[in-house]
Protein backbone atom coordinates (compact mmCIF):
# COMPACT_ATOMS: atom_id res chain seq x y z
CA UNK A 1 0.00 0.00 0.00
CA UNK A 2 0.66 3.42 -0.45
CA UNK A 3 1.90 5.24 2.88
CA UNK A 4 0.99 9.17 2.63
CA UNK A 5 3.81 11.05 4.01
CA UNK A 6 2.59 13.81 6.62
CA UNK A 7 4.62 16.33 4.29
CA UNK A 8 2.64 19.16 3.08
CA UNK A 9 2.34 20.72 -0.52
CA UNK A 10 4.65 23.30 -1.55
CA UNK A 11 2.70 26.14 -2.66
CA UNK A 12 3.20 26.85 -6.48
CA UNK A 13 5.54 28.54 -7.36
CA UNK A 14 5.57 32.49 -8.41
CA UNK A 15 6.66 31.02 -11.90
CA UNK A 16 3.63 28.93 -12.59
CA UNK A 17 0.75 31.57 -11.19
CA UNK A 18 2.43 34.73 -12.55
CA UNK A 19 1.94 33.01 -15.73
CA UNK A 20 -1.45 31.82 -15.32
CA UNK A 21 -2.47 35.36 -13.84
CA UNK A 22 -0.81 37.23 -16.81
CA UNK A 23 -2.71 35.31 -19.52
CA UNK A 24 -6.10 35.74 -17.65
CA UNK A 25 -5.72 39.36 -17.71
CA UNK A 26 -4.37 39.04 -21.51
CA UNK A 27 -7.79 37.43 -22.37
CA UNK A 28 -9.76 40.02 -20.26
CA UNK A 29 -8.14 42.28 -22.62
CA UNK A 30 -7.36 41.16 -25.30
CA UNK A 31 -11.27 41.82 -26.01
CA UNK A 32 -12.20 44.82 -28.04
CA UNK A 33 -16.48 45.17 -26.50
CA UNK A 34 -15.62 46.41 -22.74
CA UNK A 35 -18.79 46.28 -21.82
CA UNK A 36 -19.90 46.40 -18.21
CA UNK A 37 -23.24 44.50 -18.30
CA UNK A 38 -21.44 41.48 -20.24
CA UNK A 39 -18.08 39.64 -19.31
CA UNK A 40 -17.04 38.31 -15.89
CA UNK A 41 -14.80 39.46 -13.41
CA UNK A 42 -11.09 38.92 -15.32
CA UNK A 43 -12.59 40.83 -18.07
CA UNK A 44 -13.56 43.47 -16.01
CA UNK A 45 -10.46 43.76 -14.37
CA UNK A 46 -8.42 43.75 -17.70
CA UNK A 47 -11.04 46.33 -19.17
CA UNK A 48 -10.22 48.60 -16.01
CA UNK A 49 -6.58 47.62 -15.92
CA UNK A 50 -6.32 48.66 -19.89
CA UNK A 51 -8.24 51.82 -19.80
CA UNK A 52 -10.99 50.53 -22.36
CA UNK A 53 -13.82 51.61 -19.65
CA UNK A 54 -12.41 54.98 -19.81
CA UNK A 55 -12.66 55.23 -23.31
CA UNK A 56 -16.02 53.51 -23.44
CA UNK A 57 -16.93 56.02 -21.17
CA UNK A 58 -15.27 58.36 -23.23
CA UNK A 59 -17.34 57.50 -26.39
CA UNK A 60 -20.73 57.11 -24.78
CA UNK A 61 -20.47 60.96 -23.29
CA UNK A 62 -19.25 62.38 -26.97
CA UNK A 63 -22.26 60.49 -28.29
CA UNK A 64 -24.82 62.03 -25.87
CA UNK A 65 -23.28 65.21 -26.51
CA UNK A 66 -23.11 64.86 -30.27
CA UNK A 67 -27.04 63.12 -30.11
CA UNK A 68 -27.70 66.48 -27.45
CA UNK A 69 -26.29 68.72 -30.24
CA UNK A 70 -28.69 67.26 -32.87
CA UNK A 71 -31.88 67.46 -30.66
CA UNK A 72 -31.13 71.35 -29.93
CA UNK A 73 -30.82 71.89 -33.23
CA UNK A 74 -34.23 70.26 -34.51
CA UNK A 75 -35.79 72.10 -31.51
CA UNK A 76 -34.41 75.25 -33.19
CA UNK A 77 -35.19 74.80 -36.38
CA UNK A 78 -39.24 73.43 -35.32
CA UNK A 79 -39.38 76.46 -33.27
CA UNK A 80 -38.41 78.82 -36.80
CA UNK A 81 -40.56 76.61 -38.90
CA UNK A 82 -43.67 76.76 -36.23
CA UNK A 83 -42.59 80.81 -35.96
CA UNK A 84 -42.69 80.66 -40.14
CA UNK A 85 -46.12 79.01 -40.10
CA UNK A 86 -47.76 81.79 -37.62
CA UNK A 87 -46.70 84.41 -39.69
CA UNK A 88 -47.77 82.70 -42.93
CA UNK A 89 -51.20 81.88 -41.12
CA UNK A 90 -51.40 85.98 -39.96
CA UNK A 91 -50.27 86.79 -43.53
CA UNK A 92 -53.12 84.99 -44.90
CA UNK A 93 -55.88 86.35 -42.19
CA UNK A 94 -54.95 89.24 -43.18
CA UNK A 95 -55.05 89.08 -46.89
CA UNK A 96 -58.70 86.92 -46.42
CA UNK A 97 -59.40 90.43 -44.90
CA UNK A 98 -58.47 92.21 -47.19
CA UNK A 99 -59.56 90.42 -49.89
CA UNK A 100 -63.26 90.68 -48.06
CA UNK A 101 -62.72 94.13 -47.70
CA UNK A 102 -62.72 94.56 -51.57
CA UNK A 103 -64.94 92.20 -52.11
CA UNK A 104 -67.44 94.90 -50.27
CA UNK A 105 -66.26 97.87 -52.04
CA UNK A 106 -66.87 96.23 -54.84
CA UNK A 107 -70.36 95.22 -54.05
CA UNK A 108 -71.41 98.37 -53.11
CA UNK A 109 -70.22 99.88 -56.43
CA UNK A 110 -72.03 97.26 -58.30
CA UNK A 111 -75.35 98.27 -55.81
CA UNK A 112 -74.22 102.08 -56.57
CA UNK A 113 -73.94 101.61 -60.25
CA UNK A 114 -77.51 99.43 -60.60
CA UNK A 115 -79.00 102.46 -58.24
CA UNK A 116 -77.56 104.72 -61.05
CA UNK A 117 -78.76 102.64 -63.98
CA UNK A 118 -82.43 102.79 -62.59
CA UNK A 119 -81.77 106.30 -61.57
CA UNK A 120 -81.06 106.88 -65.50
CA UNK A 121 -83.46 105.10 -67.02
CA UNK A 122 -86.15 106.88 -64.55
CA UNK A 123 -84.86 110.10 -65.76
CA UNK A 124 -84.91 109.05 -69.58
CA UNK A 125 -88.76 108.39 -69.58
CA UNK A 126 -89.13 111.30 -67.67
CA UNK A 127 -87.10 113.67 -69.81
CA UNK A 128 -89.09 112.10 -72.79
CA UNK A 129 -92.49 112.46 -71.15
CA UNK A 130 -91.54 116.28 -70.46
CA UNK A 131 -90.67 116.56 -74.51
CA UNK A 132 -93.99 114.77 -75.06
CA UNK A 133 -95.51 117.29 -73.60
CA UNK A 134 -94.07 119.97 -74.93
CA UNK A 135 -94.51 118.69 -78.38
CA UNK A 136 -98.56 118.34 -77.62
CA UNK A 137 -98.14 122.06 -76.25
CA UNK A 138 -97.08 123.32 -79.73
CA UNK A 139 -99.79 120.87 -81.36
CA UNK A 140 -102.56 122.57 -79.31
CA UNK A 141 -103.86 125.27 -80.93
CA UNK A 142 -107.31 125.20 -78.75
CA UNK A 143 -106.28 126.42 -75.48
CA UNK A 144 -105.61 129.85 -74.50
CA UNK A 145 -102.29 131.12 -75.24
CA UNK A 146 -101.62 132.24 -71.36
CA UNK A 147 -102.81 128.99 -70.45
CA UNK A 148 -99.73 127.47 -72.84
CA UNK A 149 -96.87 129.92 -72.62
CA UNK A 150 -97.87 129.28 -68.35
CA UNK A 151 -97.31 125.37 -68.81
CA UNK A 152 -94.37 125.40 -71.64
CA UNK A 153 -92.47 127.56 -68.97
CA UNK A 154 -93.15 124.93 -66.15
CA UNK A 155 -92.32 122.25 -68.31
CA UNK A 156 -89.32 123.76 -69.55
CA UNK A 157 -88.59 124.73 -65.84
CA UNK A 158 -88.59 120.44 -65.16
CA UNK A 159 -86.61 119.61 -68.47
CA UNK A 160 -83.69 121.74 -66.97
CA UNK A 161 -84.07 120.73 -63.46
CA UNK A 162 -83.70 116.80 -65.77
CA UNK A 163 -81.03 117.62 -67.03
CA UNK A 164 -78.94 118.88 -64.40
CA UNK A 165 -79.81 115.87 -62.41
CA UNK A 166 -78.34 113.77 -65.09
CA UNK A 167 -75.43 116.10 -65.25
CA UNK A 168 -74.99 115.36 -61.52
CA UNK A 169 -75.52 111.60 -62.01
CA UNK A 170 -73.10 111.74 -64.95
CA UNK A 171 -70.55 113.39 -62.17
CA UNK A 172 -69.90 116.71 -63.97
Amino acid sequence: MWTVSARRLPFPRPAIVLPAALAILATGCATTDCDPGRGGFFRGIGCSASGSYGQRQQQMQSTISREQQTQAGLRSEYAQANQAAIETDAQRQAAEKQYADLQGDIDALNARLARSKSKKKDLSREIKSVQNQLDLLKADTMSPRAELDKRRAELDRRLKELEREVDLARGK
